[in-house]
């Protein structure tokens, strides 16, 4: 919607995985970006974060998934694979292994395929589109199941476990896997063209909330996962950041710094658009 609808002739776009798009920032590639939320807490001194805006759910989300061959209670002491791609749920699944279950677990960072992950390790960490992509290949019904009980996929000799919905058993509160971000000194030198690019960024994100099926029409099949199952899953996501949102990343950072994960939990600063 963004490029559809506004003018970025002002604007340079990049891809990448949230991993990738942490290191363009830290590093002064880019100067704003949809983030991993723990990138926020590693450096927070270098960002800004652009209010109104995140990618959260409030239970399940369906494309940050735990692949098992064992039930979830068999994995103490387990070394479980991990996608590159998201820095934010790694840490995640950390938390939740040792606040739900006490376990203590090895990691591993891996780029190989689920099939061939789970030969080698009891269980993979896949997100976004893989992740849909996996669990639609098992014929998954992500409808409601207690986190505790097994949750074997139909047809499948895997158990399959939502991050989401296992952070909303944790905590009650929802959870935010990505911010955007501006870094510090663009949005001092820049303020007036990171303003216009916000404003911009919020409009698209409302137009976008009423035109899911047209989008999905537009698209009509991605990366094997068909339109009716692409809307299903936009409408579990949110792209707000209100204040039910912020508590639970707040509550995020708490959980991460007592992982060790993080030195402190940073206080979040808010970049204030240029009055118009």
């Amino acid at each position: 919607m963004l490029k559809k609808r506004h003018d970025c002739s002002k604007y340079i776009f990049s891809e990448g995985t949230p991993s990738e798009l942490n290191k363009l920032i830290s590093c002064g590639r880019i100067d704003i970006s949809p983030s991993s939320s723990i990138e926020y807490a590693i450096n927070p001194e270098k960002y800004l974060i652009l209010p109104q805006l995140s990618i959260s759910s409030t239970g399940r989300v369906e494309s940050i998934l735990l692949f098992s061959k064992l039930p979830i209670e068999e994995l103490n002491k387990r070394t479980i694979a991990l996608t590159k791609a998201s820095a934010t749920s790694t840490v995640l699944l950390r938390i939740l292994l040792k606040r739900l279950y006490n376990h203590s677990n090895i990691f591993v960072d891996t780029k190989m395929s689920l099939k061939g992950g789970l030969k080698r390790y009891p269980a993979y960490l896949l997100i976004g589109d893989d992740a849909l992509r996996e669990a639609a290949s098992c014929k998954l019904s992500m409808k409601t199941k207690n986190q505790n009980s097994k949750h074997r996929a139909p047809n499948s000799e895997l158990y399959i476990y939502d991050l989401g919905k296992m952070w909303h058993k944790l905590t009650g509160k929802p959870f935010v896997f990505a911010l955007w971000i501006v870094r510090r000194d663009a949005a001092i030198s820049q303020k007036g063209l990171v303003t216009r690019f916000y404003k911009d960024l919020l409009l698209s994100k409302e137009e976008a909330y009423i035109n899911l099926k047209k989008i999905a029409r537009d698209i009509k099949y991605y990366n094997n996962i068909d339109s009716e199952r692409l809307i299903k899953y936009w409408k579990t996501i949110s792209y707000d950041l209100g204040r039910k949102h912020i508590d639970g990343l707040l509550e995020f950072y708490r959980y991460a710094e007592k992982t060790g994960v993080i030195k402190r939990a940073p206080e979040l600063n808010f970049f204030e658009p240029a009055a118009t």
